[in-house]
């Protein structure tokens, strides 16, 4: 190069460039001598000679240029169409780093890829933004390296260099050509795998940006000079120590809370709710901790609502429970009911009725004597449990509750949190926050604030307390970029001294996970844990050293991605950070995660298995995930919450629809199903059409192999399902299959098979066989177990005892046999048996048998007793929450009612009773529970009958026998033609149906209704009948006065 005394190079050759550019081609032509004779080997500058007369522009640019090292090699390793999976991710993370940095990808070659800083739009900046994409490109392929080794088992990576030169700009192809974009191709080669370099040309424009290493000069093709380039090692940034900032902008709100809770140390509060709804983000999250600061040394209890909980029972209850029991997550079942019982006694409640409503939150299911109740009543019990303790917490001096992000609360815990707004009594102040949403019930005593975003006064106010460092310009770009959402501003600000301002949320978080390798695979498992993070369960799921994850979380701490919370347990900041972060795995990673956390979760000594399925559905182990969900049912179900329990089964059933086909696969969906029919039958009723799709699904996966557990476990269920809705030819059917089932060693079902059968002949009102078989069983059975052992056994679906169901058939055996003393023996040995069976045989077991006696006493004619057991029914099965059974109980009483009304002469109370009762038969005739709903037709014909209705008792009556003719179920049958004939005009037809009721009562040995249907002939043909009136009196014993001997005009 030849020294000049003229103008420096670099001003003549800008000034040339700016000439071309306006069109002056002499002028630029002139000023490109000059250099070249100053400098005759200028290369610039015979470019300049050399521009075409085409629109175009000469440019002084930043080129960049990227390079996948070794492609050749990558794509003889692996599948063409893995190679092209690789390829594109990494022109991707070229792309997406150069459009954040506002560079231009101008060209491809091969696989490079060139890009331009400057073009089209111009920054102040553009050699250090160029740099900047080169270094995030580094980073991020090579996270996508390390998937690549994970999943495929090799590595890619890249080299990018960065060269500023003169280039001819073509706008119309959109190309750049000229020695600096092929300079920037040759720095690039010079770069190790996985850095970035920069030419000479820019060393001297970034040295006080950027830490650079200098490098040898290297030779490269097609220039004859060595190249002086060096290594970019890391951005020059200042250590900032970044703050929270103070709470701005919500100055009304603060107000509000001050007022409320200087009210509520008062005792006056009147409006305990204060409700702060918006956004993510928008600063709810910071009221909450202003209201915290307000309480001081008051009591303060916290329930915060997760996005994995949504449908899980009192699970923000449980979390407050467990922090204030001191639970943590490897307690032990033992450890964890004591510290309970410390935790209930030191609030000065009976431990012995309130842990064990407490206990079932916390998934304590055994070591204290449970609750005997089931369905809607224990849920109450325990909700109301919950709020006792709740208010017994706060004391009598003023407390704060503190509920977040209540849009996902369960249901149960809104309805503890609205009792909790009820009960506030003017002390009580509660702070509730949530998104925008139809979550708040407008029922809630409260006053409502819907956040909206800082306006620019108060951004600016909030920015400057965040860093008063920052000049005015940098305020106003972190303003434009956050639009007044607090924790935005807060998050870029923080940023600001580590890799300048950024253009979005993302950015911040981003940049400070760059920081150090570490960080993304423990920020990844983070996410995928959840919004809380148990340290124990984070170093279980990386494959990091539990130190090295301290110092991450060190990390993250620092740059408030998380925050301690207590227990050896942290949570993201902010919601919105944790789902930023679950982006960061690839789906391959991400499943892999919830593969481990489910895994881990499972070993714990108390796990949640709600969450656990959620993590295996995540993991696409959709096997794994219904048999969580079916763990998880069985712990609501020990709540008390069977909708929720049978909302897991259904899910559950779900999840197996997704599952690879096998063995396994089926005998799980088999044992799913069959405990979803048994709680749809106890929620229901065992006629539940549910059940019965369950119980038939089952049918077609068991096959017909009879030594099949599953299979026989069904059938058995099924021949239960089939009594409720009367179906007995169906229940034959079955039991023959169980039949030939107890040959394959299950002699214990042979007597059980015996009292069905009984069972099905008592309905099929064929009384003498019903007798011998049901004897029979009763031996049987009595031999078999003393100890109803074959509850125990697999197939055992229903709460029905067999022994003391035998006994209770038994006895309405008798009863229509004539034997009333045989019968009440048999009544009280089922009810002495009731007394030894636990919950829910037992109580479910009394609740039928009072069904049958009352049955019984009807026909006794005592109906002030059947009244006062209707009520004693209703009550057990409200006391249990046995649902079926408070109908029932309400339909024998309104049946009673209505009786009593008929024998006093009370029309107007007739008729109301009459409405009911239709209703009622009705109503379960829709669910197809048939089972002795013809008695009831009976005496709704009679009460109709005596409401002079003989139409309505016809048509009713008739219905009645229609039911016993597609069902079988005759047992009342001749008690329907006998009143149907108080219905006929013509006395042909009254003494035709009084014959078939008197024939068909003898043949069924049906001895009460055949005493009943030889009265009516006699009062209906006089002497001829008197014989028959003799024949039925001689059967029945006469050791109880039965009404109808009142009628007989011989004995």
């Amino acid at each position: 190069m030849q020294v000049t005394d003229g103008p420096p190079i670099e001003e003549l050759l800008d000034s040339a460039v700016a000439a071309i550019n306006r069109g002056d081609r002499a002028a630029a032509t002139a000023l490109a001598a000059q250099v070249l004779a100053a400098d005759s080997a200028n290369a610039e500058a015979e470019d300049l000679l050399a521009v075409p007369g085409n629109p175009g522009e000469i440019r002084r640019l930043t080129i960049f240029f990227a390079d996948l090292v070794d492609s050749t090699v990558l794509s003889t390793r692996v599948e063409p169409e893995t190679y092209r999976l690789l390829v594109g991710r990494y022109r991707e993370q070229v792309l997406r780093a150069v459009n954040r940095y506002e560079g231009h990808v101008g060209s491809t070659k091969g696989d490079g890829l060139l890009a331009v800083f400057g073009h089209p739009i111009a920054h102040e900046d553009d050699v250090r933004r160029a740099i900047q994409a080169g270094l995030e490109i580094t980073r991020e392929v090579a996270k996508l390296s390390e998937q690549a080794r994970r999943r495929f088992g090799i590595e890619i990576n890249v080299r990018i260099g960065v060269h500023r030169g003169l280039v001819y700009l073509d706008t119309v192809q959109d190309d750049v050509y000229g020695l600096a974009a092929n300079l920037a191709a040759r720095v690039c080669g010079l770069a190790p795998p996985g850095a970035v370099v920069v030419s000479d040309a820019v060393e001297t424009l970034v040295r006080n940006n950027f830490e650079l290493e200098a490098r040898p000069a290297a030779l490269v093709k097609g220039v004859e000079d060595p190249i002086t380039h060096f290594r970019v090692l890391a951005e020059r940034v200042p250590v900032q120590n970044p703050g929270h900032g103070p709470l701005v902008g919500r100055d009304a709100e603060l107000t509000r809370l001050q007022q409320s809770w200087e009210q509520a140390k008062a005792g006056t509060l009147s409006t305990p709710g204060l409700v702060f709804r918006g956004e993510p983000g928008i600063g709810k999250s910071r009221l909450v901790a202003a209201a915290i600061e307000l309480a001081d040394e008051a009591v303060v209890l916290e329930l915060a609502g997760s996005p994995f909980h949504t449908d899980a029972g009192l699970y923000p209850v449980r979390t407050l429970l467990e922090y204030r029991c001191g639970i943590a997550r490897n307690t032990d079942h033992t450890q964890r009911l004591r510290l309970l019982d410390n935790e209930v006694r030191a609030r000065g409640l009976d431990p012995q009725s309130t842990v064990p409503l407490l206990a079932p939150v916390l998934g304590i299911d055994t070591g204290y004597q449970q609750v005997a109740a089931e369905g809607r009543k224990l849920y109450e019990s325990i909700a109301q449990a919950v709020q006792t303790y709740l208010l017994t917490c706060v004391g009598h001096g003023p407390g704060l509750v503190a509920a977040e992000d209540v849009h996902w609360f369960d249901p149960s815990t809104r309805e503890v949190l609205s009792a909790l707004l009820g009960s506030a009594q003017g002390r009580l102040l509660v702070v509730i926050t949530g998104r925008p949403g139809n979550w708040l019930p407008a029922g809630w005593p409260h006053q409502l604030f819907d956040l909206t975003p800082l306006t620019d006064e108060q951004t600016d106010m909030l920015i400057t307390a965040l860093d008063p460092s920052l000049t005015a310009d940098e305020r106003t770009a972190v303003a434009q970029r956050c639009d007044g959402v607090p924790f935005y501003i807060e998050q870029v600000v923080n940023g600001v001294g580590q890799t300048g301002v950024p253009e979005t949320l993302y950015e911040p978080l981003f940049a400070r996970l760059r920081a150090s390798p570490r960080v993304v695979p423990v920020l990844e498992a983070a996410a995928v844990i959840g919004r809380h993070v148990d340290r124990g369960l984070l170093c279980s799921v990386v494959e990091l050293a539990d130190d090295e994850v301290d110092d991450v979380i060190g990390e993250l701490e620092d740059a408030s991605v998380l925050e301690w919370w207590g227990a050896d347990t942290w949570r993201f900041r902010h919601e919105l950070l944790r789902e930023v972060a679950a982006e960061l795995a690839p789906p391959s990673v991400r499943r892999s995660l919830h593969a481990r956390v489910a895994d881990a979760l499972s070993e714990s000594t108390d796990p949640d298995w709600q969450l656990i399925a959620g993590h295996n559905e995540n993991a696409e182990r959709f096997f794994e995930a219904a048999a969580a969900l079916q763990d998880a049912a069985a712990d609501a179900r020990l709540r008390g919450a069977l909708a929720e329990a049978r909302t897991y089964l259904t899910r559950a059933i779900e999840q197996l629809d997704r599952a690879t086909p096998g063995t396994d696969r089926d005998s799980l969906e088999m044992g799913l199903r069959l405990e979803s029919g048994r709680l749809a039958g106890a929620t229901e009723g065992y006629q539940s059409r549910s059940a019965a799709v369950d119980y038939e699904r089952c049918l077609q996966l068991a096959g017909t192999d009879l030594r099949d557990e599953d299979l026989f476990a069904t059938l058995a269920a099924l021949a239960g399902y089939y009594v409720t809705r009367a179906d007995l030819d169906r229940v034959e059917q079955v039991l023959e299959s169980l039949r030939a089932g107890v040959e394959h060693g299950r002699d214990w079902f042979a007597p059980v098979i015996e009292a069905y059968r009984g069972l099905v002949m008592l309905l099929r009102g064929e009384y003498d066989s019903a007798t011998s078989l049901l004897q029979g069983a009763i031996a049987g059975l009595a031999d078999m177990d003393q100890n109803s052992v074959y509850l125990h056994e697999p197939g055992w679906y229903v709460a029905n005892e067999p022994l003391t169901y035998a006994h209770t058939h038994l006895a309405f055996a008798r009863f229509m046999g004539g034997d009333l003393i045989g019968a009440e023996s048999e009544l009280a040995r089922a009810a002495y048996r009731s007394k030894q069976l636990g919950f829910p045989s037992g109580p479910y077991t009394v609740c039928y048998a009072q069904l049958i006696e009352i049955a019984m006493r009807f026909e006794a004619g005592q109906v002030e007793t059947v009244a006062s057991m209707a009520a004693e029914l209703t009550a057990l099965g409200e006391r249990h929450g046995f649902e079926v059974w408070q109908l029932v109980g309400v339909t024998c009483q309104t049946a009673a009612l209505g009786l009593a009304a008929l024998d006093a002469g009370d029309q107007a109370g007739l008729h109301s009773h009459i409405a009911t009762l239709t209703s009622l038969l009705d109503s379960f005739r829709t669910f197809e529970a048939h089972l002795f709903v013809t008695g009831y037709d009976v005496i709704l014909g009679r009460l109709l009958i005596g409401a002079g209705q003989p139409a309505a008792a016809r048509e009713r009556l008739e219905l009645g026998r229609s039911l016993a003719r597609r069902t079988g179920m005759c047992c009342y049958d001749a008690e329907l033609l006998r009143l149907r004939a108080q219905t006929r005009d013509d006395e042909a037809a009254r003494r035709a149906d009084i014959g078939a009721a008197l024939e068909l009562a003898r043949r069924q040995g049906a001895r009460l209704f055949e005493l009943r249907s030889a009265l009516d002939d006699y009062e209906l043909r006089g002497e001829e009948a008197t014989s028959a009136v003799a024949n039925a009196l001689a059967r029945i014993p006469h050791d109880f006065s039965w009404p109808e001997l009142a009628r007989a005009p011989v004995v």
